[in-house]
């Protein structure tokens, strides 16, 4: 497409977006996001966990289509078509371990929570998810499909792919967890597990956003571009942490195993870097052939 095609307001922000990609991206994921999210909060809506109307899950595509659409205004059907291609890599076994590997952290949060609690958690309660059925099935395919690639397209495909190009994976993951975080802000409203947040638990809330940021920026980088592999770690996590089953001592424990996850990867990130090895944290993949454009934020 020539950036002489269509009236000038349109080659205008065509120009606007392809010099400012990343900044696009998060305003086109507000827009589609909140639209629908906005929407429901007009409506009086509450999205509760086994309900699967009202839902928040058509929001939760909008980073996806956010990716999609810049991508297409700066690099066209090709840069479109790389950006797909990467959305069912798991990189291989050892991808696909990490990439399920919350399911381990739900073990050991399970075990925690049964040695605090003096009892073992309603097993069935992990099908309750916010905005999603309790069947089995309808409920796993619309937390990987929707939840988990409908986001992962965009944050790690798109957002983190372009700023660790400029900035290295660390600081690219710090950049993307603000925008993550504020993107977030309408659940406070529609969803009842986060209306559930007294004020004092947002640094908490924060806090935890950038460790997963951290570690889905390793599990990406470590499966080469693996939208698909950040896709089914965001899933899992999501069911080990927000299901029914996980609210307080499990999804507490969760989190926390995260944050030491996180610094972990950082330390030997650090370790790596002084030894001159490339570490999926620290530089340790080049981008895509597909996406090789320096860009701004």
């Amino acid at each position: 497409m020539s950036d002489h095609d269509g009236p000038a307001p349109v080659r205008g922000v065509r120009a606007w977006v392809r010099r400012r990609p990343v900044t696009s991206f998060f305003a086109l994921a507000y827009a589609f996001s909140w639209s629908w999210w906005w929407g429901v909060a007009a409506a009086g809506g509450l999205v509760r966990p086994g309900v699967a109307w009202p839902t928040h899950l058509p929001g939760l595509l909008g980073p996806a289509l956010a990716a999609v659409a810049v991508t297409a205004a700066v690099d066209g059907r090709r840069g479109v078509s790389a950006l797909l291609r990467r959305v069912p890599r798991l990189g291989g076994a050892r991808g696909a371990a990490l990439a399920l590997s919350p399911l381990a952290l739900l073990a050991v949060a399970v075990v925690a929570a049964r040695a605090v609690d003096g009892r073992w958690p309603d097993w069935t309660g992990l099908t309750a998810i916010s905005g999603l059925p309790r069947d089995v099935l309808p409920m796993l395919a619309g937390l990987v499909l929707v939840n988990g690639v409908g986001e992962e397209t965009g944050w790690r495909g798109f957002a983190q792919e372009r700023l660790q190009d400029r900035h290295g994976p660390l600081r690219a993951a710090l950049l993307v967890t603000a925008g993550w975080c504020l993107w977030h802000l309408p659940l406070f409203v529609i969803v009842t597990s986060y209306r559930g947040f007294p004020p004092a638990a947002v640094p908490g809330f924060v806090l935890g956003m950038a460790a997963g940021a951290v570690v889905l920026a390793c599990c990406y980088n470590a499966a080469m571009g693996g939208i698909g592999a950040a896709a089914v770690w965001h899933a899992a996590y999501n069911l080990a942490s927000a299901s029914a089953m996980a609210e307080g001592t499990i999804a507490a424990v969760t989190t926390a195993l995260v944050m030491v996850w996180a610094a972990v990867l950082l330390a030997l990130a650090r370790r790596d870097r002084r030894r001159g090895r490339p570490s999926p944290l620290w530089g340790g993949r080049r981008p895509p052939a597909a996406v090789t454009t320096v860009v701004s934020p």
